[in-house]
């Protein structure tokens, strides 16, 4: 059977499994110093409603949705407290990473009513005052000639205008000012609205020029320009170093390659070791090498590189799986048996839920057999031959079900274009390829040797016969 996986691997290509966007945040409440709110229901479209932790803490999963797309705010609840931020949550953009960018914040319920009418009484008592001081020196100026009767009231009139519609805005303005958290604005902000709370209008205004927020304003963007500028010119040398890279790193493996081709497999070991000490961190190299050190029987240096595979946060799950037969054979070879059996099953896990997640791929159901034939084995050698038959029955029913095969093994990323084949099928179609026949005559004979050792001659002998056809 894994003759015949040998040969599929060149057939087939790894499709990702469809993931879900996850999307983590917190509950706070309001001028609190960052005090979370546990027990509060969020609710978003097209994710399951959760509940903050003990911690305030909640995750949300949306699987249709990607990074840059818009998800909504359905509704939040949490008894006692109402939402103060609605305008900033109502609709989130999906960020790249896991953060959900934006907290959402929580007041007692009642207290944002009580700031805004806190707000608005002293809203309304600065614009009475600037609208009298305005009305005040329109009068001067006309008691001064300095503006003439039909002036005068056509100015009043504008005024007069300008204080009305303000006026309107004030409801606006107050709950605007209720809503703001301390805990998320700049010293400057929060003592500036404190003085206008207080009723010292002037004096926060007063603060607020002092740093001249538009110049301030100015020189931030002008930097973040330059830096923009910077980092183009900073992620095109990466980029160009990266290829540059690969270039060299393809170029140690060829000659690696070589060596081995010439009969020299100590100067190929000695590129790989080179290549793990330049950048053991690499998905790629570590691949590669623990790789060369399986099949070259370095088997310390394998047993190194393969938990590193493992960890590795860029590994793809049938990376993973693979790494962990790898370890199994490793363990196998080194007469660690127990440790082989555990990293066997690793990879068998791994194997069955990918084969279940796509169940006619020929690439999870090839290496799901391998699974099987190796536990099979490994139960076989500690004496658990109750078990080994079961993997070993499991791997021959596997071969009799259907595999999607490429017909076109030369475009590896297209899905089109192929045939459905079982093994005994291929095996029928093409009785001249070795690597068919040997595959289920391993797969027969390994059912064979259980029978007999458990003592059922009977079925062993049928599966004998069918190992010399």
């Amino acid at each position: 059977m894994k003759n015949v996986i040998t040969l599929l691997f060149s057939l087939v290509f790894i499709l990702p499994l469809s993931a879900q966007k996850i999307q983590k945040s917190m509950v706070r409440e309001q001028n609190s110093g960052k005090k979370t709110v546990p027990g509060a229901q969020v609710v978003f479209s097209e994710a399951n409603p959760v509940i903050s932790d003990n911690d305030g803490y909640f995750t949300l999963k949306f699987p249709r949705k990607k990074a840059g797309e818009w998800v909504f705010l359905e509704d939040v609840q949490k008894s006692g407290y109402e939402l103060v931020n609605k305008k900033e949550i109502e609709q989130v953009k999906l960020s790249a990473d896991d953060r959900l960018g934006v907290d959402i914040i929580l007041a007692p319920a009642g207290r944002l009513d009580a700031a805004r009418r806190e707000y608005y009484d002293i809203s309304d008592k600065a614009l009475l005052a600037g609208f009298e001081r305005e009305k005040k020196a329109l009068r001067d100026k006309l008691q001064k000639a300095q503006l003439n009767q039909q002036e005068y009231e056509e100015k009043y009139e504008s005024l007069q205008t300008q204080y009305d519609q303000q006026q309107q805005q004030l409801d606006q303005l107050a709950d605007k000012f209720a809503r703001v958290n301390f805990d998320d604005v700049s010293p400057v902000y929060q003592e500036a609205l404190e003085l206008y709370k207080a009723g010292h209008i002037d004096q926060a205004i007063a603060k607020l020029e002092s740093i001249n927020p538009a110049k301030r304003t100015e020189e931030i963007i002008k930097e973040e320009k330059r830096i923009g500028e910077a980092q183009k010119e900073l992620d095109a040398q990466r980029a160009a170093l990266e290829t540059q890279k690969r270039q060299q790193i393809a170029n140690l493996r060829l000659l690696a390659d070589m060596y081995n081709a010439d009969f020299d497999p100590a100067k190929a070991e000695a590129q790989y070791d080179q290549l793990l000490r330049l950048d053991s961190t690499d998905l790629e190299i570590l691949w590669d090498a623990a790789n060369f050190y399986k099949d070259n029987h370095r088997y310390e240096k394998a047993l190194y590189v393969c938990p590193r595979v493992i960890v590795h946060p860029k590994a793809e799950e049938w990376q993973l799986a693979n790494a962990h037969g790898y370890l199994g054979e490793l363990h196998t070879t080194t007469g660690n048996l127990p440790a082989a059996l555990d990293a066997f099953s690793e990879s068998f896990k791994m194997y069955e839920k990918m084969h279940r997640s796509e169940p006619d791929y020929s690439f999870y159901k090839g290496n799901l057999a391998i699974s099987y034939e190796k536990l099979g084995s490994t139960h076989t050698a500690l004496g658990h031959l109750d078990q080994a038959l079961t993997f070993f029955e499991k791997d021959i029913e596997l071969s009799k079900e259907p595999l999607c095969l490429l017909a076109f093994p030369n475009r590896p990323h297209t899905r089109g274009n192929r045939f459905e084949k079982s093994y005994l099928e291929l095996y029928a179609a093409y009785p001249q390829n070795v690597s068919f026949k040997n595959g289920l005559a391993i797969s027969y004979s390994k059912l064979g040797e259980t029978h007999t050792a458990l003592g059922n001659l009977d079925q062993a002998l049928t599966f004998f016969e069918n190992y010399r056809h």
